[in-house]
């Protein structure tokens, strides 16, 4: 089986329902806005885009697990909090249903793999794992393993670093975050998004041209 009709299969929307409940309840949530927690992006880009490339990246090789890069998982679960709340906005209805849902899921899969609280809030989390993302950029490992509190990673912050050293096998969030790259690309190469959103990155402001839209 290819690698593109395994991302289909699994990103479809009968996989992702029998996935988890956990996508599924985010997308029943109030549209709340917030902006995605300093650090975690490039500046002067805009977020949503940001956001979905640079998860897409992060999560890459995924699904055979990622090894002594702390830093990077810890960017990718907190960008995966921020956008599995972003993408209840009207202005990502373009996207399909089961790209936005398995964000959520991806998001699930992360927290197991780190030991967070299943329940705790996105924007906490999101926080928590920025913070301890701007730490270990600064080489500062002990105020990573501070800036993840008990009362979100119930194992504390050393054991959580631990689990982002080695997070396992994460094949819901690399799937997941390619299928929502790609779709969004699509988006922006055919100006498929409504007019509420931002204008598509034209060809000379770093957009792809033309591409085959035989998904």
């Amino acid at each position: 089986m290819t690698r593109r009709r395994a991302l289909l299969i699994l990103a479809s929307p009968a996989v992702l329902g029998m996935a988890g409940l956990g996508g599924c309840a985010e997308l029943q949530r109030p549209n709340i806005s917030w902006p995605v927690p300093p650090g975690l992006l490039p500046p002067e880009q805009e977020p949503g885009r940001a956001a979905v490339n640079v998860m897409a990246q992060d999560m890459l090789g995924a699904s055979n697990g990622i090894k002594d890069e702390p830093g990077r998982i810890a960017q990718a679960a907190g960008l995966m909090e921020w956008m599995a709340v972003e993408l209840n906005r009207p202005r990502w209805s373009p996207v399909p249903p089961d790209a936005r849902a398995g964000i959520g899921l991806a998001r699930d899969e992360m927290r197991g793999a780190l030991g967070a609280d299943p329940l705790a809030d996105s924007p906490r989390l999101a926080a928590a794992l920025a913070a301890a993302y701007r730490a270990l950029r600064s080489g500062n490992r002990a105020a990573a393993a501070a800036a993840l509190p008990r009362s979100l990673f119930p194992r504390g912050g050393d054991a959580t670093l631990l689990r982002l050293s080695d997070p396992g096998p994460l094949p819901q969030g690399e799937i997941s975050t390619t299928y929502l790259a790609e779709r969004v690309r699509v988006l922006d190469e055919t100006n498929g998004w409504s007019a509420d959103f931002d204008t598509p990155v034209p060809a000379d402001r770093g957009g792809r041209g033309p591409i085959p839209l035989a998904f």
